[in-house]
């Protein structure tokens, strides 16, 4: 990668590094915390006003605490098996 166009493709891999900091911190902390993509960065970038700054968003996360009310909080965890999980390459 070369260039203003390299040089924002390794920071927008870099965010990941922060990011997973962030959720291990908030998890330590026991703050509630969802990363989320699918969302749309130019709408975001242009409710933030982060374009006139030269920033753009890669990436979000809500932190929080969840309701005490939270009838679900406490259910129980759907896991799958290790084989419908893991595949065994070899």
């Amino acid at each position: 990668m070369k260039g203003e166009v390299g040089a924002r493709e390794w920071a927008m891999r870099q965010v990941y590094i922060a990011l997973g900091v962030l959720l291990t911190t908030a998890a330590i902390e026991g703050i509630d915390a969802t990363p989320m993509e699918g969302f749309d960065p130019k709408q975001f970038d242009a409710i933030l006003g982060l374009e006139e700054r030269g920033l753009t968003s890669s990436v979000a996360v809500a932190l929080g605490f969840r309701s005490s009310e939270d009838t679900h909080a406490e259910e129980a965890k759907v896991r799958y098996s290790e084989e419908k999980v893991f595949a065994i390459l070899s």
